[in-house]
């Protein structure tokens, strides 16, 4: 049972035609009624980037500008691993994939797999240069870069298998495939759900009760569910449901 932040984000690499979408994204949709948390206008000065970054993974609705920029960018990168690691990943991202993100070729998508191998290659061996004592910080990024080269491939390909449409198709439409999306999903899954399915609340519900009823008998007394009984042999007995046996070995 996860709780998701109930915000609307967006992920991306800052600049470019990145950015440009990003502000077409953002004006269309609070158009809408639908507000974005970007972290040009929320994180505030001083914010804690990865504390942002960390919302942003717990995100129930996650707008993914995907890039070849997004797709190299330690930040960038550390957001999709977050997402997919609090799961539902499918249902919680919204990407949009621009034309220089190279997922649809296998060969392509193995080029980034080796990025981050050769990334976190080059940490190592620079690593070795100093005392371990001074690579405070420093084991934080050797760490995010395993994760994130342990999750390349298979993120990929579950974006290159998802129908995002062109970023020209979206634009043409003015956002209203993506917003359509959202809002679906918001109402699914609205502010305050706890992510119980029905069929797990009938399981819930379903479980039986404890007993509220008292009972006591042969000279006992029932406090509770719990029963002190005695009889006249002297016998006596603390729990629920229990008897007392006047049979002596």
């Amino acid at each position: 049972m996860q709780n998701y932040e109930q915000a609307v984000f967006i992920s991306y690499a800052w600049g470019g035609e990145r950015e440009e979408i990003v502000n077409k994204v953002d004006e269309a949709l609070q158009s809408r009624g639908i507000k974005i948390t970007r972290d040009k206008r929320d994180l505030g000065y001083k914010g804690s980037i990865k504390e942002f970054m960390e919302r942003i993974g717990l995100g129930n609705c996650v707008i993914v500008v995907v890039s070849d920029k997004y797709l190299k960018s330690p930040n960038c990168m550390f957001e999709l691993v977050e997402i997919a690691e609090n799961k539902q990943f499918h249902d919680r991202i919204f990407p949009i994939v621009l034309a220089d993100a190279d997922i649809y070729d296998p060969v392509k998508r193995i080029g980034y797999v080796k990025y981050w191998e050769d990334k976190r290659a080059e940490l190592a061996e620079a690593m070795k240069t100093l005392d371990p004592a001074n690579l405070q910080g420093i084991r934080d990024d050797m760490d995010m870069y395993d994760r994130i080269r342990d999750k390349i491939s298979g993120l990929t390909s579950t974006l290159k298998d998802m129908n995002t449409l062109t970023p020209e198709m979206h634009q043409d439409a003015n956002f209203i495939h993506l917003y359509d999306a959202i809002e679906k999903r918001m109402k699914k899954n609205p502010s305050g759900d706890t992510g119980v399915t029905e069929e797990e609340a009938g399981r819930v519900n379903a479980a039986p009760k404890p007993s509220d009823s008292v009972t006591a008998n042969n000279g006992s007394t029932a406090v509770g569910n719990i029963q002190v009984g005695g009889n006249l042999t002297g016998n006596i007995v603390i729990g629920n449901n229990n008897s007392i046996n006047d049979n002596k070995k």
